[in-house]
């Protein structure tokens, strides 16, 4: 069974390389504070491990 991961943005994209700026929107994340439940893909974590330090990840109980 797929897990979820909850994502949340925590820093401004402004000033961001163009990459790191399309793995947030990839995610679903457009503002701060912005919460998102994604499946736990291994396309989804390499988005998250290139922007981990914008964003707060939690695991999901399911």
């Amino acid at each position: 069974m797929a897990k979820n991961l909850s994502v949340k943005l925590v820093k401004s994209l402004n000033g961001r390389l163009k990459n790191h700026k399309l793995c947030a929107h990839g995610l679903g994340l457009r503002k701060i504070g912005q919460t998102r439940s994604i499946l736990d893909t291994l396309e989804n974590r390499g988005m998250i491990n290139k922007i981990s330090y914008l964003l707060e990840v939690r695991e999901e109980e399911t």
